[in-house]
């Protein structure tokens, strides 16, 4: 991979593709499960990037590691693009929360896709009013989230730690927690074996609709204060408008972070100008792939708080040539 990328630096790639003479491009893309977003947003992306990179070149879209996970592939250059969000690129570039060292040769290429929800969806028989109710109650809720390594784990675990309970005291009550994919997760709610799903995601999400479509669950969301002990993680308070999904006939006040695609500083500058404006160009085709796209603002694409960390050099020339970044 780092052979024929190196070959399209030496050679350069046009700005708008390639001659024929110049070597194919091999890439991997980490996103997330095939039931999520993220996995149809990936899809989309690489089938719009492959015919702007050299003939017989290809975009891998890996069904992984989630917003912890994908970062640390990227910095290693196990995928060269991946998705990452705002508050996990910036820790994992500063080496905390989730990071044990900095990954300070990651770079962002276009940031701000989308506003995803850090929700909890819960059965309706609980009648929760907030996550916090979870504690309040000493309810021994079966707790699903996805995979560890996906950003819907690990701040299940925080919105938990900002309550005052941990996994342990859930089991210490009876409950359980498991962490799958999303198909997994959809057939546990359909069969009755799940109570609370945390979760992050944008509207339109196809795996939290279909749970959502038989009417059996609440969107729960969380409280001011816990809201305030997730600030200074980098969460940012937001408010999933009503009927984002089926049987949600309230808005639910929560935290959110937009989607950002991530490279290291290893990614040859043409090829990253290439995705980055091929991405620039081409939103009505992102829409068509995933409605969560809806709310991308090209324009706006590279600022900080919409990327979390520094720009690759070859998107800062994709925005500068367009004129959106001086």
């Amino acid at each position: 991979m780092r052979v024929a990328l190196a070959m399209v630096l030496a050679l350069g790639v046009a700005v708008t593709g390639a001659t024929a003479q110049t070597p194919p491009v091999s890439l991997a893309f980490s996103t997330l499960d095939t039931g999520s977003a993220w996995y149809v947003y990936g899809a989309t992306m690489a089938e719009l990037v492959r015919k702007r990179l050299p003939p017989g070149s290809t975009v891998d879209v890996k069904p992984r590691a989630g917003g912890v996970g994908n970062p640390i592939l990227v910095a290693k250059n196990e995928t060269p693009l991946g998705f990452g969000f705002t508050v996990t690129n910036r820790w994992a570039y500063e080496g905390k929360e989730a990071y044990a060292q900095k990954l300070d040769n990651l770079r962002a290429l276009v940031g701000g896709l989308d506003t995803y929800y850090l929700v909890a969806v819960a059965s309706k028989k609980l009648g929760l009013g907030s996550v916090r109710d979870i504690k309040d109650k000493k309810l021994p809720v079966r707790i699903y989230t996805q995979p560890v390594g996906a950003l819907g784990e690990f701040a299940g675990r925080q919105v938990l730690r900002a309550t005052g309970l941990t996994y342990a005291d859930i089991k210490g009550w009876g409950g359980t927690t498991a962490h799958a994919g999303y198909s997994v997760i959809v057939d546990a709610f359909k069969d009755g074996r799940a109570d609370v799903l945390f979760a992050v995601i944008t509207p339109k999400h196809p795996s939290v609709s279909e749970i959502a479509n038989d009417g059996t669950v609440d969107f729960v969301g969380l409280d001011a204060d816990t809201i305030n002990a997730l600030r200074p993680l980098g969460y940012v308070p937001a408010t999933m408008p009503a009927d984002t999904f089926k049987s949600q006939g309230k808005p639910v006040s929560t935290v959110g972070f937009p989607t950002v695609v991530i490279t290291n500083k290893d990614l040859p500058e043409p090829v990253a100008y290439t995705i980055t404006k091929t991405i620039l160009d081409n939103k009505e085709a992102l829409v068509r792939g995933h409605a969560g796209l809806a709310e991308f603002d090209p324009r706006t694409a590279w600022q900080p708080d919409k990327v979390g960390i520094p720009l690759h050099p070859g998107a800062e020339r994709a925005y500068r040539e367009k004129g959106w970044m001086r």
